[in-house]
């Protein structure tokens, strides 16, 4: 199944997401090598200030996503303040 993770910042919380973000990108390393993470990055205001994340990942089941985001340094730091996770289906072409 793939899950697009859309996420917004707490406001202020660009030091946390500083801090955070080695072990963050850690975690989504993981998920590459595995074929999980299909695309992600920052989503940015209109002055190029990060406010949140956008990512692209595939697992098997919504639950062992969830189980993936309960460990989810951006959220147990208190970066992400609001986390939207759909179900998508990607293009490929």
């Amino acid at each position: 199944m793939q899950f697009a993770i859309i996420a917004f910042d707490f406001e202020g919380a660009l030091e946390r997401r500083i801090q955070s973000r080695d072990e963050h990108v850690k975690r989504l390393k993981t998920l590459a090598e595995q074929g999980q993470l299909v695309s992600g990055g920052a989503l940015l205001d209109k002055d190029g200030k990060m406010i949140g994340s956008n990512v692209h990942l595939t697992f098997d089941t919504r639950a062992s996503l969830d189980h993936w985001l309960a460990s989810e340094p951006y959220i147990a730091h208190r970066v992400w303040e609001t986390v939207q996770v759909s179900e998508i289906k990607l293009l490929t072409i």
